[in-house]
Order: C-alpha cells, then sequence, then structure tokens
C-alpha cells in the first residue's frame, strides 16, 4: 500500500513537472539558518567571560565541488577588567552537505576552517588565544544541527522528503537526487 501511495504520488509530481529536480538554494539555506539557528554563548560572572553571538550566516554551494561554504559572522566580548574586547568576527568554513534520510535533514560533515577576520583588526593578536575554543564551539554547533529540514507538513515537500535518497551539490544549489 505504501508503495502504490509512493508510486502515485511520485506519478503527479512527474506530471506536474515537479519530480524532475527539486533543490534547496542558497538563500533558502540562510533563510532557514536565520531563522531556526540560534548560537548563542556566554559563559563566566560579571567580572571574567566570554559572550558570542552568531549574527549572520551566508551560503555558497558549489564553488569547489561536492562543497558548502559558510560564513558566519560573529560578535564577540570578553569580559576582562585588564582588557575588555569587543569584536566582529566572521570564520568561513567549508564543508561537505549530506542528507540524513530518517528525518529529512541536511547536515554538514568534514568542517574545515577556512579564514577568521576580525573588526577592528588590530584586536587579532589579543583574541588569537581564544579563537580555536570559540572556532571550536561553532564548528561543533554547526556539525550537530541540520543546516535544513524538509516541512513535512507541507505534502509536496513531505512526499519529497520520503523519496529523496541523497543530494548532490551544483552551484548556487543543493539537488535532491531521489534515486539510489
Amino acid at each position: 500500500m505504501k508503495m502504490l501511495k509512493i508510486t502515485l504520488c511520485a506519478l503527479s509530481l512527474l506530471l506536474t513537472g515537479c519530480v524532475s529536480q527539486y533543490s534547496i538554494t542558497e538563500s533558502e539555506l540562510e533563510g532557514y539558518l536565520s531563522d531556526e539557528m540560534h548560537f548563542e554563548i556566554n559563559q563566566g560572572n560579571q567580572i571574567f567571560g566570554i559572550e558570542l553571538k552568531v549574527n549572520d550566516i551566508d551560503v555558497t554551494l558549489g564553488a569547489k565541488p561536492n562543497t558548502m561554504s559558510v560564513m558566519a559572522s560573529t560578535l564577540v566580548k570578553v569580559r576582562n577588567p585588564m582588557l575588555p574586547i569587543s569584536a566582529d568576527l566572521t570564520a568561513e568554513f567549508e564543508a561537505e552537505p549530506w542528507y540524513d534520510a530518517s528525518n529529512q535533514s541536511v547536515y554538514l560533515r568534514n568542517l574545515n576552517l577556512v579564514k577568521v577576520e576580525s573588526k577592528p583588526k588590530d584586536i587579532e593578536k589579543a583574541i588569537g588565544s581564544i579563537a580555536p575554543q570559540l572556532m571550536g564551539f561553532l564548528t561543533q554547533f554547526l556539525e550537530t544541527q541540520p543546516v535544513y529540514v524538509l516541512d513535512t507538513k507541507e505534502s509536496n515537500q513531505a512526499l519529497i522528503a520520503e523519496m529523496t535518497k541523497r543530494i548532490e551539490v551544483k552551484p548556487g544549489k543543493l539537488v535532491l537526487v531521489f534515486d539510489e
């Protein structure tokens, strides 16, 4: 019965032209990340501590084969009575996106930090000692949270989620592949 339902739905999608290719664009990924992913760290006390908040995420797909580039703009504040620091960090990561059919989600793996820049520039030496820890937090977050989830409450996406087996990275989009 389930196979018949999938076949009928696939046939109806074929007739409407939707099944030939379904893709997720860079702007859809950025919108999802902006709406759904809230990354914020606040550790320490009033005198010593660190605050980290991702403000903006930009996505580039397919600039390199099978690669998604994620640029995260992050506000960093280090509370320290001797040398308080406030800076904007921009970190660029490259990763391989993959599709988990069990929860209809796209995840990242093999995350690689490409570069980190700060504003103001002269603050780079001061944050150099804490940058690896900060980037570690962000890396772990990006590797464990989905970067996109198909909306199974919407009928077309529910069917697409059921049919999708893997994804391919193309310039500007993730293509959902329905066959094995």
